[in-house]
């Protein structure tokens, strides 16, 4: 292609990227110039769209970004002689973008340029002296000193880029900072500097102090040090000297290396004090405020400590930032806290010499429940204010934890409880006046010690004091689930407690349901020994109350009372458990056994049922030594189940909930329980499958396997094995059906739970499995599935075809699978190089690497060969270059000729992968670097 088709290519291409209304357009152009980039004439092409009059906007964008990009990834296709040529190129293209005659959109170009230019000197250790001659050519023209700090802050930027290889560039960098300082202190110095000048002064010299190549105490011995905090008053300069102060401050650390500098910073900071109360009405302005003296309080915290009378103003300043009302400022204080809490430690109250920490902390506590409030108009705010809020309020519970830290538990519970009672004690208070230190009590209770007996048994009898207004009750509920170790500690109002939480769902608002529902699990979960004899009260409770509640309440009961059952002694779990379930399973026995069809209503009645069922066999999952006189139950249950499949199995909710009750029986009774169950549970799984297509009846398949498929090896085992091969032979022949008319990746879910049951068979019944004659078309939907895009798919998918290839090492099983992987090798070849360079997730590269080490091996090399270089040329070139793609066929090629157990596929496998991930990262800058309209 010549150079100026190539040029009007690109340009044409950016056209339909940034205007064609098509997203087919769009995407075809955006796949094109990712392409194009990876080419040796982008080189050519770029230069000409940069340095053309003509070129539009986009063109020079794009040429900017992508000779950047080149540099940085495609350096090597250029000989070393071109590497000056290139250089100067840039230098050229760079002189147009200086100064207030700029063309429009230079400065997106202008960086690119200086990060393209300092990646070349990079990787250019001929180019000597760089730093001096950037500063002789752009550094004494004021309308080029913004190409000279753009290049300095690249320069040191893009020292750490981990896509560089760079050698012997750290020394250059290092003997380049006094000539950068130097440089600096002249500008800042300059007369009639402009803001826009001194402001990019400020980002370079931020730029040099995060890459540690220039250190704090030079700085302070410089007009730059002054002209930060000089800068603070000016609107244009404020962000640029705040951003720049916080690195100054953070590279301060090493305290004892930078006494000198402290000194001379703490003093400055402390006088910032006085701005905060001077721009109170200026959010943005404390917000750079506070900042600051977060930063010098988190990095000089232990300073603190041994310094409080000097450096408490710094304390107090920090303080006054956490009882600003913009809740958006308060967390950049909260940091601090947990550091100085943290280097503190407990603190006793007598403690003279740390007493005015104690206080600010003290004072803290009250600030933070302060901030806890909601606001009076709280219904007026949106949902998403309302999220916000309560996503903020738990933040602010992290900072009450900090001061329990130091003033201890016992302490700062006694504050929050003294709020609750002044308000109570002057009558009518408002609800939250009340909620907030409610709210703070549950916040600090990983802080409390569950044997505490000073301050929670006054808080749990002052509980039942409280208005009987929800938002209270709410809080007071789960004040109580917080706290339910220390009831497990306290049993004495277990009784009341538990009454108290019961009344919660009588209340109209589901919020408080929802509480008293978690409230009552964590009690039954930390105080079942204590809870036992409560359960006729909680049958009873269930009985009266049940149909009332919201049904994700009713869970929260159900596995509530299944930790209590949980543990009792077999013989008495077991009848509890009866009686529990029986009422649910008698209603979802009346919905089975009705004559006529039942509407919606009554039959999602049925469906609760079942899942509060499974929620109580969820917890208690099985009971160890279940009395033979429970044994006739699993038939029994199993027949209701039966029952209600057979009639309303194609409503995908009542299958659902039934395979939920299945897979839990199947765990909670033992084999010789469940072998009335087994014959017909199988028949039911294949004809509800044939039936409606639904993975439950497939997962369910794959249990029983799991559950049975050790029984097949003692007596009577080939009977048992034949049955349950027999379901898997019939449930994928059924899913070839289902294939005809559907693609794997419309039905997802049925196509992983095949694979689960797929290697549930080959797991647990290899011999029997293995020799099917459908495990070809097994496989073949395995394949299928693994077209899935679904990384979760994708792993079982692997698991699988890795768990055979391993089989295919064993004698046994290798005249079964060699030609099963003979005949799907090019499809299995075909769909692991693409998900290698697409889909699959780093987990499943051990098992990519396994399966393909036994598909190469099936079949002649010419044709695995072959296989390979179809696979590998399906691949866009912008998804892996050509050269990437190249190398993998070689690798391939020098494992098939190599002894068995060379490392050569593994390392190719790893490098191509590696490269698929380079061209991600490329592409995703080129999207980030090119303007969007």
């Amino acid at each position: 292609m010549g150079l100026a088709m190539a040029t009007l290519t690109v340009l044409q291409a950016l056209q339909s990227l940034y205007h064609d209304p098509e997203p087919a357009g769009k995407r075809k152009a955006n796949d094109w110039l990712q392409e194009f980039q990876h080419s040796i004439e982008a080189w050519q092409t770029c230069h000409t769209l940069l340095t053309s009059p003509a070129s539009p906007l986009e063109g020079r964008l794009f040429a900017a970004q992508t000779i950047r990009a080149k540099i940085l990834y495609d350096l090597p296709q250029l000989p070393r002689d071109q590497l000056p040529p290139l250089r100067d190129s840039i230098l050229t293209s760079l002189a147009p973008l200086a100064g207030t005659s700029a063309p429009t959109g230079s400065r997106a170009i202008l960086i690119q340029l200086c990060l393209a230019l300092a990646d070349l000197a990079l990787q250019m250790p001929e180019w000597s002296d760089i730093v001096g001659g950037m500063i002789e050519r752009f550094g004494k023209d004021p309308a080029t000193v913004n190409i000279l700090l753009g290049f300095l802050k690249a320069l040191v930027e893009e020292v750490g880029n981990p896509r560089l290889v760079v050698s012997d560039m750290d020394s250059m960098i290092s003997s380049s900072a006094e000539p950068v300082i130097g440089v600096l202190n002249m500008y800042i110095q300059a007369p009639g500097i402009t803001p826009a000048i001194q402001a990019a002064v400020f980002d370079t010299l931020r730029s040099w102090l995060q890459g540690g190549e220039v250190m704090a105490s030079r700085v302070a011995s410089t007009p730059l040090f002054p002209a930060l905090f000089d800068a603070l008053p000016s609107d244009q300069l404020f962000d640029s000297a705040v951003d720049c102060l916080c690195d100054l401050i953070h590279e301060t650390q090493e305290v004892q290396e930078n006494v000198d500098v402290i000194q001379n910073i703490v003093p400055r900071i402390v006088a910032l004090q006085s701005q905060l109360e001077e721009h109170k009405d200026d959010p943005d302005r404390i917000r750079g405020y506070c900042r600051i003296v977060c930063e010098a309080g988190e990095t000089y915290k232990n300073l603190i400590i041994s310094h409080i009378d000097s450096l408490l103003p710094l304390v107090q300043a920090i303080a006054a930032c956490a009882a600003y009302p913009d809740l958006d400022i308060v967390p950049i204080t909260f940091s601090f806290w947990y550091g100085l809490a943290t280097a503190l430690g407990r603190q006793h109250p007598d403690n003279q010499s740390t007493r005015p920490l104690l206080d600010i902390f003290s004072n803290l506590q009250s600030v933070i429940i302060g901030h806890l409030h909601f606001p009076a108009d709280n219904e007026q705010q949106t949902a998403q204010e309302r999220d916000e809020f309560r996503t903020f309020r738990h933040r602010m519970g992290d900072t009450l934890k900090d001061c329990c830290h130091v003033l201890g538990a016992t302490t700062c519970l006694r504050k929050s409880y003294d709020l609750v009672q002044a308000a109570m004690a002057r009558g009518s208070p408002t609800w939250q006046e009340l909620e907030a230190p409610l709210f703070s009590m549950r916040s600090m209770g990983g802080e409390v010690n569950p044997d505490d007996d000073e301050i929670l048994p006054h808080i749990m009898d002052m509980l039942p004091n409280l208005p009987d207004h929800p938002r209270i009750r709410y809080a007071a509920i789960l004040v109580i689930s917080r706290y339910t170790q220390w009831i497990d500690r306290h049993p004495s109002n277990i009784a009341f407690q538990l009454q108290y939480i019961s009344l919660g769902f009588h209340m109209a608002e589901e919020e408080v349901s929802a509480a008293a529902a978690q409230a009552m699990k964590f009690m039954c979960q930390d105080c079942s020994r204590h809870l036992i004899p409560f359960l006729p009260q909680l049958h009873d409770f269930v009985a009266t109350v049940g149909d009332k509640l919201d049904q994700p309440d009713m869970i929260e009961v159900c596995e509530a009372i299944g930790y209590i059952i949980d543990g009792m002694p077999p013989d008495q779990a077991a009848p509890a458990l009866q009686q529990f379930c029986q009422p649910l399973l008698e209603r979802v026995q009346a919905v089975a056994a009705a004559t006529t069809p039942l509407d919606k209503p009554e039959l999602q009645k049925a469906a609760d049922a079942l899942e509060q069922i499974n929620a109580f066999l969820r917890v208690v999952r099985t009971i160890n030594r279940l009395p033979e006189s429970c044994y006739p139950t699993a038939l029994a249950v199993y027949q209701v189940l039966d029952s209600l499949l057979q009639k309303y199995s194609k409503l995908y909710f009542m299958s659902d909930r039934i395979g939920s009750v299945l897979r839990r029986g199947l765990l909670f009774f033992p084999p010789q329980a469940l072998e009335p169950v087994l014959a017909p549970l199988l028949e039911r799984m294949v004809s509800c499958f044939e039936l409606t297509e639904y993975a439950t009846f497939l997962w369910i398949a794959g249990k029983v396997a799991s559950k049975f498929g050790d029984l097949t090896r003692g007596p009577g085992g080939e009977v048992l094995a034949g049955l349950l091969v027999r379901t898997f032979e019939s449930m994928t022949t059924q899913l070839s059906v289902v294939l005809n008319g559907k693609t794997a990746v419309e039905i997802p879910d049925v196509m992983e739970d095949f694979v689960h049951t797929f290697i549930a068979y080959i797991t647990f019944l290899p011999h029997a499995t293995l020799s099917s004659p459908l495990l070809h078309l097994a496989v073949s939907h395995t394949l299928a599935a693994l077209s899935c895009p679904a990384p979760e798919t994708n792993l079982v998918c692997l698991d699988a075809l890795a768990i055979l290839s391993k089989r295919l090492g064993e004698q046994a099983f290798q005249s079964t699978l060699q030609p099963i992987f003979a005949q799907y090798g090019k499809a299995i070849v075909a769909l692991l190089i693409q998900g290698m360079v697409a889909d699959f997730v780093e987990d499943g590269l051990d098992q990519v690497q396994t399966v393909l080490a036994a598909t190469v091996v099936c079949a002649p090399a010419q044709e695995v060969d072959g296989w390979v270089v179809e696979a590998v040329g399906g691949i866009a070139g912008h998804i892996v270059p050509l050269a990437e793609k190249q190398r993998f066929l070689e690798g391939v090629r020098a494992h098939l000729s190599a002894p068995s157990g060379s490392p050569q596929l593994k390392r190719s496998v790893n490098d191509l992968v590696r490269a698929a991930k380079r061209a991600r990262e490329r592409g995703r800058e080129a999207r980030q670097s090119i303007p969007t309209r």
